[in-house]
This record gives C-alpha cells, sequence and structure tokens, in this order.
C-alpha cells in the first residue's frame, strides 16, 4: 500500500515538473548542458579550474577531497544501488525524441543528483561565500534529469540527499583525521 501511495505521489511529482517547464529546443539545450550525457564531471572540472584560477586561496585540498567524494558517490551509486533497486528510467516508458540522453542502465538513485549534491557540499566546505552558486549548479543538473525524462522526482531526490550525506561523512572523517 504505502509503496503504491509513494510511486503514485513519484509520479505525478514528475509529471508536474515536466508540465511546469514547456518542452522547447531553448530548454533541451539548456537542460541538455546541464545533463551532459555520462555525468557532470565537465561542469565540476570547469567549476574547480575558474576557482584555481580566480581564487586566492593558496590551499588547493578541496581538489583532492572532490575527487575522493565524487569517485566514492559516484560508485556507490552506480555499482551497489542502481543494480539494486533496477528500476527502469521514464523514458523507457514515455520514450520523448530527447531521450537518448539517457544511459540504459536503471534509474533510482540519479547518478547525476548524487555526484552533483556531492560536489556541492564538498565545494561548499572549503568555498563557503559560493555555496549558493554551487548548490544552484547541483539543483541545475538534477532538474535536468527530471526535464531529459531520465529520472523520476524521488530518483533525484533520494541522488542529491545521498551525495550530500556521503560528502558530508567523508570531509567530517578526512578533516578529524588531518588534524594536529
Amino acid at each position: 500500500m504505502f509503496l503504491k501511495v509513494l510511486s503514485n505521489f513519484d509520479l505525478a511529482t514528475t509529471n508536474l515538473i515536466n508540465q511546469i517547464i514547456p518542452h522547447s529546443h531553448i530548454f533541451d539545450i539548456f537542460f541538455s548542458f546541464f545533463s551532459l550525457t555520462g555525468n557532470s564531471i565537465f561542469i565540476w572540472g570547469l567549476v574547480i579550474l575558474l576557482l584555481v584560477i580566480f581564487e586566492e586561496r593558496q590551499d588547493k585540498r578541496f581538489i583532492v577531497y572532490f575527487i575522493i567524494t565524487f569517485l566514492i558517490t559516484g560508485s556507490i551509486t552506480n555499482f551497489v544501488l542502481k543494480p539494486s533497486f533496477r528500476r527502469i528510467r521514464p523514458a523507457e516508458y514515455s520514450k520523448p525524441a530527447f531521450a537518448s540522453q539517457c544511459p540504459n542502465d536503471f534509474s533510482f538513485p540519479s547518478g547525476h543528483a548524487t555526484t552533483a549534491f556531492a560536489a556541492a557540499a564538498t565545494l561548499s566546505a572549503f568555498h563557503k561565500k559560493r555555496k549558493y552558486f554551487f548548490y544552484l549548479i547541483a539543483t541545475l543538473i538534477a532538474f535536468s534529469r527530471i526535464y531529459l525524462h531520465c529520472h523520476y522526482f524521488l530518483d533525484v531526490m533520494a541522488g542529491a540527499v545521498l551525495g550530500y550525506v556521503t560528502s558530508k561523512l567523508i570531509l567530517v572523517f578526512a578533516l578529524k583525521k588531518n588534524r594536529p
């Protein structure tokens, strides 16, 4: 009973989100950029490059923590959770023209949302004044997956929570261990 209610809520919310933003060529291009078939490492690599170039901060440890959290969250999502839950992607049912950006693997949780929110949480820990910018990028990446019919709403929400929490746990452990 509960799973049926949850499934209905998920489908209704996903459909509502897809009705709020009309599908057009401009939005298809915009959200395809944030989705970038495969993963969002290109966008985060660009953000890190800009931080390295324009930040006065000499401490570059954030790059190591970024790589660690990105790899761990991506691995947990893609090699453990997705094969365990085996949820079919919405594009398999609706077959929109732009669904070619969706991988052929499973949907839950969203790997893009997981790594995006892990990246945002990690970068925010080291660059607090830019945290809203990082979370805006993470949100656009996550929303792009719903827009492109690659994920349901709860796929993205679970991925966002998983990425955020995993990043925070890694940072707490790593930073605590590195203190004198």
